[in-house]
């Protein structure tokens, strides 16, 4: 490397130098402006530069006199200066939405805290809904026994010159009611002979939640039918008090007995059958497959019913009636198919089933007397054959229409139908409600207070 030549110096002047002053100009950096020390570093100078720069106030250029600022803010080498457009446009939309994000997220806090309190428990409702959707847990059961006892001794009335027994039963609904129902179940009756007492009384499992009122235990309306003959029937609604819903140990008659009336025989229409019919296989089932299949049903033979059974014949089909009912006569058999007829045949392949609705007279085998009885047998097609597969116990009547029996012939007679308790069914005979068949004992002597469960 060759060496670069060097100039020679001129030689200093000898006159003395005089000190030239520093000439003043302003320059423009090419960095933002500098932070003042008021809106520097602090949080306060941060948002008055921010709304500044919304308001379209820009800081002046600073004045460059060579001096040292120990507050120049220079960005770093590849940085962005503080202060440049995308900048002030975060900080512009920063503020607002911050402000909403907060409050979103307290509304959604405080709406979870609150909703999440008004949520019941699984499986829990209040006692409100509970009563507003009758699913209270009111003792029915209890209940209604206890109402049932009261109501009959509250409608058994013996004679007026019976005192001991007009005494004692006016002890046993004194205890059983509270103080303020009528004395005697509200029965004023001085006849000298005993007055009618009634055939049945069956609780109906109406009720009706008293709502509000007792601080202790709940209370409820019962409604029973209470019948004295077939034509004479009525209801009677009794209110019973419960110290505890869930093991209600102590009960009382609370309210009066109230009187209404029972529920009307109505006129159904016809009932409209949809299902095709098939005679011919109604003719062959009823001595090829029903008869025996009944026989062995009636007596519970295992042996012959496995003959006319399916193999995933119903628990119905194979329990049977055990022998208390037996020498089955078919008397009438309609079978319902969804078959359709082909040239006047209808045929069947395996794995076909049909609903034989079958008309039976049974020989009770307590009193030897007839019953008949109506039942839906269905039959599967197997391998050639038919076999029961269910047996469902009776069948609707297709005829519908009015009752026969309007109920005033028979009332004005006097003398109820003795059709309606004999159990057998005649076409010729009138029909009449059919009553519940509970029967409570009437008293023939004075009545026990001990027998009467009180509180």
């Amino acid at each position: 490397m060759q060496e670069r030549p060097t100039r020679p110096r001129p030689a200093p002047s000898r006159a003395p130098a005089e000190a030239q002053p520093e000439p003043a100009y302003a320059a423009t950096p090419d960095t933002p402006p500098a932070k003042d020390k008021k809106t520097g570093n602090s949080l306060r100078g941060r948002a008055t530069a921010a709304f500044s720069a919304v308001r379209g106030e820009h800081e002046p250029a600073p004045k460059y006199d060579g001096s040292t600022n120990d507050d120049f803010d220079v960005p770093p080498i590849g940085g962005h200066p503080s202060h440049t457009k995308n900048r002030q446009w975060a900080v512009r939309l920063g503020i607002p939405v911050g402000v909403l994000l907060l409050a979103a997220g307290t509304t959604f806090a405080v709406g979870v805290n609150i909703g999440s309190s008004r949520v019941p428990a699984q499986g829990a409702i209040s006692q409100n809904e509970a009563l507003r959707f009758r699913l209270s847990s009111y003792p029915v059961e209890q209940a209604a026994v206890f109402g049932q006892q009261y109501l009959n001794v509250c409608l058994t009335r013996p004679a007026a010159s019976n005192t001991a027994a007009v005494r004692t039963r006016g002890e046993v609904l004194a205890r059983m009611a509270t103080s303020g129902t009528e004395s005697g179940c509200g029965y004023s009756g001085t006849s000298t002979a005993e007055a009618e007492k009634p055939e049945s009384i069956v609780f109906t499992g109406q009720i009706s939640s008293v709502r509000e009122g007792y601080t202790e235990g709940a209370a409820a309306y019962l409604t029973y039918q209470v019948a004295y003959d077939s034509e004479k029937t009525l209801e009677a609604v009794v209110p019973v008090w419960v110290n505890d819903r869930a093991d209600p140990t102590l009960m009382r008659v609370v309210g009066n007995v109230g009187f209404m009336p029972a529920p009307r025989l109505g006129a159904p229409p016809a009932y409209a059958e949809t299902r095709a019919k098939d005679a011919q296989l109604a003719t062959q089932l009823r001595d090829q497959v029903l008869s025996p299949f009944l026989q062995a049903w009636g007596s519970s033979d295992a042996q012959q019913l496995n003959l006319t059974l399916t193999e995933d014949a119903s628990f119905a089909a194979r329990a049977g009636l055990r022998g208390l009912l037996v020498n089955p006569t078919v008397e009438k058999v309609t079978v319902y198919t969804a078959r359709t007829e082909s040239g006047g045949t209808i045929h069947y392949q395996s794995g076909d089933e049909v609903v034989a609705e079958t008309t039976v007279e049974w020989t009770s085998a307590m009193s030897t007397s007839k019953q008949a009885g109506t039942y839906q047998i269905r039959l599967r097609y197997v391998q050639g054959k038919w076999a029961v597969l269910d047996v469902t116990g009776s069948a609707l009547d297709p005829s519908g229409g009015p009752v026969p029996n309007s109920g005033a012939a028979a009332s004005s007679s006097g003398a109820p139908d003795s059709s309606s308790r004999s159990g057998s069914s005649s076409p010729s005979s009138p029909t009449t409600p059919v009553q519940p068949q509970e029967p409570t004992q009437a008293a023939s002597g004075p009545f026990d207070p001990a027998g009467v469960p009180s509180a």
